[in-house]
């Protein structure tokens, strides 16, 4: 799962780091790890942050509208030069925020210095947690006000933040954690954008930009995975698809999509983060101005109906058919093959091993729909099931060629 966490929270005055925050951030990572489950922590944020909202009283000219506070950085750490928070067309575009990414890219008054000791504090504080599987060191990065300051600059912090995690890991005599790079903003709109030129010699890398194709941006699944595979080429690196999800008002009318989507997933062997789990009737998605009513329905997987905050008691049927689908949690090789379908229940796994892996490290995650139903393994020893809330963790130990089927 990826747990959004927050710079104006672990750094709400300059130089002070809430270890209060921290401690809930531990809490969070801990109850997810009782049920089985690695947490990637991403220093979220979306067009910059809560001080680039509209002020009370300010009218904006005509074409323009007020802006949202959303999550992210400090008020402390926000220099617009007083340019307008009313916005024309999307959030990253209001003249404040990209005025505020500038500064970032810049290291102005040290902001982007502190936001690299920020993560280097968090990482040194859970370096020895194997529940935390890794870091997403920025989430969709917005423009400056300068050509290319969003992807040479994005590529600086990026650099000087991995250098500085891996310094507190060591020092916490923890181990190396994955590293999650986004691309800017403009991936998630549109499929594509300038990516920074390599920015690390770090292995522990992963490329995870959010493929919102045939939802939120216009581009094919297939040109969307494309793009995604190309780009992670380029630095040597796999993907790992950082948000991803559909929203219609009927999910049903994604039903096709969703299906091409896991499918695709598969293909390419990419796991990923559905946007988002629960989303609350008070979140900035759903009410779409300051002083604005919320939308009637909060479209989060776990649905809520707003005002009321009421929510649905799980995530509509036809998101969770697909979503729950037996996956290859861990393979120790080569995947050759590897087919879900969470509405049929089948499984698919063909690998061949990799000599230097734990042959004995196969796991499978079935979920509890369809626990009973029939596996099929060759290649594989030791075939156990572990049970837990209902849900199957199948484990085996691999020869040279393997393969295990469910259904």
């Amino acid at each position: 799962m990826r747990l959004v966490v927050s710079w104006s929270r672990l750094e709400p005055t300059r130089g002070a780091y809430d270890e209060a925050y921290v401690a809930r951030i531990k809490r969070a990572v801990r109850q997810a790890a009782s049920y089985g489950l690695y947490v990637v922590l991403d220093m979220h944020q979306d067009a910059w942050g809560v001080a680039v909202d509209t002020p009370p009283g300010v009218t904006c000219p005509d074409g323009t509208s007020p802006a949202n506070g959303w999550d992210g950085a400090p008020e402390w750490a926000t220099f617009t030069d007083g340019a307008t928070t009313c916005r024309n067309g999307e959030r990253e575009l209001a003249p404040a925020v990209r005025h505020a990414w500038e500064s970032f890219y810049a290291d102005r008054h040290g902001i982007q210095t502190h936001l690299v000791r920020t993560w280097a504090r968090l990482a040194g504080d859970v370096a020895t947690n194997p529940a935390v599987a890794g870091f997403d060191l920025l989430n969709e990065p917005g423009f400056g006000t300068t050509p290319g300051a969003d992807v040479d600059g994005l590529g600086a912090f990026y650099g000087r933040a991995i250098t500085a995690i891996r310094r507190a890991e060591r020092r916490a005599g923890g181990f190396h954690h994955i590293v999650f790079f986004e691309p800017g903003v403009l991936w998630s709109a549109v499929g594509s954008s300038p990516t920074p030129a390599r920015f690390t010699q770090d292995e522990n890398i992963v490329f995870a930009p959010h493929v919102y194709a045939e939802s939120i941006s216009p581009n094919t699944i297939e040109s969307g995975f494309a793009s995604a595979r190309a780009t992670a080429a380029s630095y040597g690196v796999t993907v790992w698809v950082g948000e991803w999800g559909f929203f219609s008002a009927d999910p049903a009318d994604d039903a096709d999509e969703l299906d091409r989507y896991t499918d695709a997933l598969d293909t390419h062997q990419y796991g990923g983060a559905w946007w988002s789990w629960k989303q609350a009737c008070g979140d900035p998605h759903v009410i779409h101005q300051p002083g604005g009513l919320p939308d009637s329905v909060s479209p989060s997987l776990i649905r809520y109906s707003c005002p009321s905050g009421a929510r649905a008691t799980g995530p509509a049927p036809a998101y969770a058919q697909a979503l729950l689908r037996p996956l290859a949690r861990a393979v120790p090789g080569r995947i050759k093959r590897l087919r879900s379908d969470g509405r049929a229940g089948t499984f698919d796994l063909v690998g061949t091993r990799d000599r230097t892996a734990d042959r004995c490290a196969l796991r499978v995650f079935v979920p509890k729909v369809w626990a009973k139903e029939k596996v099929r393994v060759t290649g594989i020893d030791r075939l156990r099931r572990h049970h837990r809330q209902g849900n199957v963790v199948l484990s085996g130990c691999v020869h040279r060629k393997f393969r295990l089927r469910i259904g």
